[in-house]
């Protein structure tokens, strides 16, 4: 079988898992279509499909998430997802909103002034080498949140819950939650594919290797692209399985789930790569330590802390929009709003 892998805008690359089939590079359109209609002639009809298939979906640039009568148009714009940590251990904020519930209502506030079009909630920990904590301990964290900001703020914003647990999940759409956005792409949680599907909401699929706990212990790949996309194919797949609509998945390729930095910076090169899934993007590097060691390691600072990451974010948070991520998970919003207004603005997408 082949995929197609775009070298640029214009010229794209496939490769067969046939060893003796050489890459054959394709210039423009007219050209593949020569590619699939040859293979149609072949009577190769299962292989042309697949790859007109790829064709396609790499050409979608818009997309649409929609619950509970509100939307946000993706293409138009870079969405933006702001980032709540209601724990004491997140490697940025934690222990800043855990058991204040004033203090995270108010910084949900600030952050939708900034510009978020989502709200992330977690109550769990996910940073490289975390404990987990039970469901009853997640649950007592994120619920009186989710239902706080539904009574003071209104339901006119997305509310993402970040949880790979089915019941918290569950618990948190019952409580105003939109988004599902599992660490674990719905693979830790045998029920998660279930609630999602019951309850017909969008769902974001990470990529991860290994848990929490261990995902950082000597990560190998052997293409990390191929197995991203092999893993959330497989997870798609599975969730249609279990009664998941497909335009209510949105990809995320794990940004240190389980990468190393050189990991890190070719997903950042290669994301144009995920567009062959067809669905959209999300990607999140915000403050996250690889910024910090390659800062650290080429400046000859001794040590960036996650707070003096934010302008390796936004230069890492360049390369991919342009590279196709259509939503950005940030802890600095309004940093990011006003870089990405300009950055959308270059690309067409606004006008000045």
């Amino acid at each position: 079988m082949g995929r197609i892998i775009p070298e640029s805008k214009e010229i794209y690359k496939i490769i067969f898992d046939d060893f003796f089939k050489a890459p054959i590079y394709i210039g423009d359109e007219d050209k593949f279509k020569e590619l699939i209609n040859s293979m149609k002639e072949e009577k190769n009809f299962e292989e042309a499909k697949r790859l007109a298939k790829q064709w396609v979906n790499l050409k979608k640039d818009k997309f649409k998430i929609n619950y509970h009568g509100k939307f946000i148009n993706l293409g138009q714009k870079t969405a933006i997802m702001g980032i709540l940590n209601i724990t004491p251990d997140s490697f940025s904020d934690g222990g800043i909103y855990y058991k204040n519930i004033d203090k995270a209502i108010e910084r949900i506030s600030q952050m939708l002034d900034e510009g978020a079009d989502i709200i992330d909630i977690g109550g769990e920990s996910t940073r490289p080498g975390a404990e987990p904590v039970s469901t009853f301990e997640e649950l007592e964290r994120v619920i009186p949140i989710i239902k706080e900001a539904r009574k003071q703020l209104g339901n006119d914003f997305f509310i993402s819950i970040d949880t790979y647990k089915a019941k918290v999940a569950e618990e948190a759409l019952k409580a105003g939650a939109d988004i599902v956005n599992d660490i674990s792409a719905m693979s830790f949680d045998k029920d998660m594919a279930k609630v999602v599907a019951d309850f017909d909401c969008p769902v974001i699929l990470n990529h991860i290797k290994g848990t929490p706990k261990n995902m950082q212990k000597n990560p190998y790949y052997d293409d990390v692209i191929e197995e991203i996309i092999n893993f959330l194919e497989q997870q798609i797949d599975y969730g249609i399985k279990k009664g998941i609509r497909e335009d209510r998945f949105i990809i995320d390729p794990g940004i240190g789930f389980g990468k190393n930095v050189e990991h890190n910076v070719e997903i950042i090169k290669r994301l144009l790569e995920l567009k062959i899934l067809g669905l959209p993007i999300l990607i999140g590097i915000s403050r996250k330590s690889f910024i910090g060691l390659i800062l650290k390691n080429l400046l000859g600072k001794s040590e960036y802390p996650p707070k003096e990451r934010i302008n390796g974010t936004l230069a890492a948070t360049a390369i991919a929009v342009l590279n196709g991520a259509h939503i950005v998970r940030v802890h600095d919003v309004k940093e990011t709003a006003e870089f990405l207004t300009i950055l959308d603005t270059i690309r067409g997408y606004r006008l000045v």
